[in-house]
Formats: structure tokens, sequence, C-alpha cells
């Protein structure tokens, strides 16, 4: 069965396949009931990744998910990325890659973004940098999703360059709330409240800024050797039957300073932190403000358990009067 199948307009088959599998091992480490279909999920996954032996795995994508996708089985084998010196950057600022054809939505999506103060600042702090490149790319094939890649840095460690891609159709599409309480609030599952699709398109772009703001500030050697070591976690962990206490993982794990799922799950969700700040200030002035927000503060409680913190401090500034009651 095609993954597609399964799901109802998916954000991203690469994010559900990632939120699937991180939330499998989620759930064996602390004992947590998954719902049937990540348990189908998983289980599609697996087989085709074992079935193709994981790095020729490209079956449900035309392209391998970026890296901050750790958990789809594709990208077991991570491409190493070299060091380059900062005199490769051929520019720097941000560059957008639109083709004609989506410029008008792209327009849409990104005047949504400038309308808030916190989305100025987030552009503005790569449109004016000079020893930086940010490719903002819009394609069809990456559909409702974004994905972060093609990470650069120099010989000092320092990240110079990144590709941000964003699909053409991403003013569709909502993520799981598991790792994605903040734009899964966005869902219209009701009739209580509907979203422009421009402000689900610039909360999924925002999203993506942030994974470029939190790699960063981290080393270049630090993170590429992070990454080495989930793809090997997570390939060993298919094989052996999904036993986290096996003792090469637990090895793994304590270089690693936590599980592979802690480590992704801390990036996704530092990422909703700034899709959050973003969001509540864009729709500050909007009628369904309380609602998105209501169910922004159910999906943190009901899902993101040891980083509740980090939402709260957001949420207690940005609730007024107004919501006290819901």
């Amino acid at each position: 069965m095609h993954v597609r199948a399964v799901l109802k307009r998916p954000f991203s088959v690469f994010t559900y396949g990632a939120a699937a599998f991180a939330y499998q091992v989620y759930a064996q480490q602390r004992n947590f009931k998954m719902r049937s279909f990540r348990v189908l999920m998983l289980l599609s996954f697996s087989l085709a990744a074992m079935a193709a032996d994981g790095k020729d795995a490209h079956w449900w994508a035309p392209a391998t998910p970026p890296e901050h996708y750790l958990f789809s089985p594709v990208n077991f084998n991570l491409a190493p990325t070299k060091p380059v010196r900062t005199s490769v950057l051929a520019d720097h600022g941000i560059a957008e890659v639109v083709p004609k054809v989506f410029q008008e939505r792209y327009k849409r999506w990104k005047a949504e973004l400038l309308a808030t103060e916190f989305g100025r600042e987030q552009w503005d702090l790569y449109a004016n940098r000079k020893n930086f490149l940010l490719k903002i790319v819009v394609s069809a094939d990456r559909k409702y999703g974004a994905g972060t890649d093609e990470w650069v840095w120099d010989d000092n460690g320092r990240l110079i360059a990144a590709t941000i891609t964003i699909g053409a159709e991403l003013d569709e599409g909502f993520p799981d709330p598991v790792y994605y309480p903040v734009m899964n609030s966005l869902a219209r599952n009701t009739s209580d409240y509907q979203v422009s699709g421009a402000i689900l398109a610039s909360t999924k772009l925002v999203h993506e800024i942030e994974h470029v703001n939190f790699t960063s500030q981290k080393d270049g050697k630090v993170y590429r050797r992070q990454n080495s070591l989930m793809a090997s976690y997570n390939k060993i962990l298919l094989k052996n039957g999904h036993d986290t206490n096996d003792p090469s993982l637990t090895a793994i794990a304590g270089e690693l300073g936590g599980t592979p799922v802690e480590v992704w799950e801390d990036r996704e969700y530092w990422s909703e932190v700034g899709a959050m700040r973003f969001l509540l200030e864009r729709i500050s002035g909007e009628s369904f403000y309380c609602s998105v927000l209501s169910r922004m503060r159910r999906n943190i409680a009901d899902h993101t358990r040891n980083y509740r913190d980090r939402f709260q401090s957001v949420a207690d500034h940005a609730q007024n009067r107004a919501c006290r009651n819901q």
C-alpha cells in the first residue's frame, strides 16, 4: 500500500514517516500506547527499508529527505558534509528560487511572514548577513511539506549556508500533532474557524527558518557527528527488532547525550516554539485566535511532555483575558 493511501491531506510524507517512526520508539521507551495508523506506517517504512537495504529505499519520493527528518528509512545513510572555505560562496543574504508558475502564491506566503515583527526579524537576520547564504526554493515535488538541508560549514565549524525547500502546495496539509503541535493547531477539522492557507504556509516556512537558527548555533563537526550517530542508531534498531536495550544502542545514546528520539524531538520542538511566536502574533487580532490557542495548548499538553516549559512561556505571554476560560 502506498503511504498516501493511509494519510489524509499529508503535510509531508517525509515528516509523517519521521513522526511515525520516532513515536514508535518513543512509545517503546515510555510504554505509551500507539494509535493503529502509526503502527501501520511504521511497519510500512520498516519493511520497505529492509527490502531495499535502506540506502536505495527511495520508494515514496523523488529525493532524499533533509537531515532533520532523520527517522525516515531513506536517510539512514547520510552523506557526509565536508567543510568548505567561506570564499566558495558565490553570494550571500537570501536567494529565492521560485519558478514563475508559483511566484504569485509565494508572494502571498512571504507577505504573511513579513506582516509580523517576528517574521521581519527572522527575514532580516539572513537578508542582511554578509557571511551566510540562505536559499529558499519552491518545488512541486515537495507538495505540502518543507525541509532544510544542503548545510555548509566553513573550516572553523561555522554554518555559512543552508537551503530551505518548500512545497508548491505549502498552503495545504497539516502535520501530526505529536511533533508539530503548533502547525497542527491550524487544522480545519471543525467548522469553528477557518485559517487562510497563506497563514499556514508562512507558519511552515518559519518552522524551517528556525531549523536554520538552531543549526547555526551548533559546531559543524559536532552536528554532523550527531547525525551520523543517529543514522547508525536507526539502522541497528531496524535490524535488531526495535530492541532499545541493545548494548550498541546504549553506547551510541551515551555519546549522543540521549536517544535519537530525544535529540530529534528537541530540534523539532525548538522550531515549533519559533512557529508559535510567529503564529500567535499573526493571528492576534483574528476571531479564531482563542480557538487556535486552545487547540495549541491542548496539543502541547498531550504530546510534548518534557518540553512543555519552552512552549508555556510563549503561551502565557500571548494569552489575553478573552481566552482565560478556553
